[in-house]
């Protein structure tokens, strides 16, 4: 939160500088994936709960969004159905798993990130899909546009740190799909540690993404980390 304030303030320190409107949205998503952002075997059912108050309390950011705001919207749409998954992928609790359909409802019927009112189809189970398939995240981060010069280096850095992340988590995903696949084979799966990291490379990078587009840098940096642990740890199980 801290640096993106002080980025807002450069900002507005630099003359002929355009200053991108972040509205109160960007401050709610931040909050948000700070709670989406922590480990499965951390989660408790009071934070499924924050979750669902979240959800409920979003109708003050449906007005007035800019395409920015859309856009961010939309990646943190998919970053908590990928968080949904994951949580399913990992819990059996029958009070959790209430509450994660519960939450799959609203996600559903979330207001507040589809332009026109157009809903895209958001997946919530967490078994890997065929080895054919391509990894449900995007390869390279959004473009921010007007970033400050201040924060040009920085910007370009994490772009770059990102596309070498989603590279090397998309390959760990196919071996994890295909580890899957065999075990299927048995009427096995991977365990639900392993089922929960997989299901968290969508939503870390979902995560980071919206972060880079609302100008959370640190935020961005955090989620790559973690993401970065979670893609190590897969890759020790299936051996990629």
């Amino acid at each position: 939160m801290r640096a993106g304030v002080l980025a807002f303030f450069a900002c507005l320190a630099m003359p002929g500088q355009v200053i991108p409107r972040l509205g109160p949205g960007a401050a709610w998503r931040g909050s948000l994936g700070g709670l989406l952002g922590r480990q499965p075997s951390q989660v408790t059912y009071d934070d499924l709960s924050r979750f669902e108050g979240y959800l409920v309390g979003a109708g003050p950011y449906c007005s007035a969004l800019t395409p920015a705001d859309y856009a961010a919207n939309r990646l943190m749409m998919h970053s908590m159905a990928a968080y949904v998954a994951t949580m399913n992928a990992y819990t059996r609790d029958p009070r959790m798993r209430d509450s994660l359909g519960r939450l799959r409802t609203r996600i559903s019927a979330f207001p507040c990130a589809w332009a026109g009112y157009q809903p895209e189809p958001l997946e919530f189970e967490p078994i890997p899909p065929p080895v054919n398939v391509e990894p449900p995240f995007a390869m390279e981060p959004p473009r921010v546009e007007n970033v400050a010069s201040a924060d040009q280096e920085t910007y370009s850095d994490l772009r770059a740190r990102y596309v070498a992340d989603a590279t090397r988590a998309a390959s760990v995903w196919r071996s994890a799909a295909a580890m899957n696949a065999r075990l299927s084979l048995q009427r096995a799966s991977l365990n639900a540690d392993t089922a929960a990291a997989v299901s968290r490379f969508q939503l870390l990078l979902g995560l980071a993404a919206g972060s880079m587009l609302d100008r959370r840098w640190e935020e961005v940096l955090d989620h790559l980390r973690a993401l970065e642990a979670e893609t190590a740890k897969v890759s020790k199980v299936v051996g990629r």
